[in-house]
């Protein structure tokens, strides 16, 4: 076999020697491995809460939350082969629980969180043994690897978003899932005043003395330690003309709090209001522009980005 690579006397002969070695010759690439700007088969996509609600509402009569694990429905982004993900590193989903019912305690690798969107009283999460009661419009972590199970002890049923870097842990591949033993975690604890809980009050009351940044949006962070994958924010738009219209590396989900408005991504407007979640795929420039006051939550994967030094945003310019 050397003495084939030795002596090939062409370029055609000294491919067709390395081919069985298992060896791609650099000059002879199939296609490009560096490209001059970021690229992706991602889409934006819109998903209208009023739909998902009628579709898990429908599930609600049809299959119960031990039979189905957890009873939610995936914002799956509609390229070819993709049967999962929200986007490359981030995947989303609406999820609903009965009441009466309880979805088991689990535990696994990839972080997760969860936005509330409606609930009444008495419908909560145990993670690692603390009962935490869900409020509408709260942020809930459920960091990696710790043990998560929901109840819903009230007359109402609850109804929230999921956000998850699964398609980042299935990329690097190191992916654990345990079930816990019994169904529910024993409840050691219940308190509200716990790292894992951003009650939407305290980010109003935030949102309302914050500044403009770099890039004229009124923000603040979630800060989430625990979560180092990703940046969680929640975004004030007043109803007064567009943002600034800018791209950046991030793969971004949002959902609206509240309000109404539009996000222009690639050209295409997205017409949201509250519960609609949309994505926005690295690179693709957008613009958002509420046609009332509104807030937008975002998850994004700038954690992972600017751990690894990749993460870069600018103006786009006119569309």
């Amino acid at each position: 076999m050397t003495s084939a690579l030795a002596n090939a006397p062409s370029l055609e002969a000294l491919r067709s020697a390395l081919d069985p070695l298992e060896f791609m010759a650099g000059w002879n690439k199939h296609e490009p491995s560096l490209w001059k700007e970021p690229r992706t088969r991602y889409k934006p996509m819109l998903w209208k809460w009023a739909e998902a609600k009628v579709g898990l509402d429908a599930a609600g009569r049809l299959i119960n939350a031990e039979q189905a694990e957890r009873r939610n429905l995936f914002m799956v982004n509609p390229i070819e082969g993709n049967h999962y993900d929200t986007l490359r590193t981030l995947v989303t989903a609406y999820q609903m629980i009965l009441p009466g019912e309880q979805a088991r305690t689990h535990r696994h690798s990839p972080n997760a969180l969860r936005f509330v969107l409606e609930c009444g009283d008495d419908c909560y999460t145990v993670v690692d043994g603390v009962r935490i009661d869900m409020k509408p419009n709260d942020v809930l972590l459920t960091p990696g690897m710790c043990w998560h199970g929901h109840g819903n002890e009230g007359k109402h049923k609850g109804y929230w978003i999921d956000y998850l870097d699964v398609p980042t842990v299935h990329l690097l591949e190191p992916m654990f899932f345990d079930i816990w033993e019994g169904f529910l975690q024993p409840v050691e604890k219940t308190t509200r005043e716990h790292p894992f809980v951003f009650p939407f009050e305290e980010q109003q009351a935030r949102l309302q003395k914050a500044a403009p940044d770099e890039w004229g949006r009124v923000r603040v962070e979630l800060v989430a330690p625990s979560m180092p994958t990703t940046g969680l924010y929640m975004e004030q738009l007043a109803a007064r003309g567009p943002s600034k219209r800018l791209r950046t590396t991030e793969n971004q989900i949002f959902t609206c709090v509240s309000g109404k408005g539009k996000t222009s991504i690639g050209g295409r407007d997205y017409a949201w209001s509250r519960g609609d979640t949309f994505c926005i795929p690295t690179w693709h420039a957008f613009q958002h522009e509420a046609s009332e006051n509104a807030v937008l939550f975002s998850v994004t994967d700038t954690g992972l980005q600017e751990k690894l030094g990749l993460k870069r945003m600018e103006e786009a310019g006119e569309g």
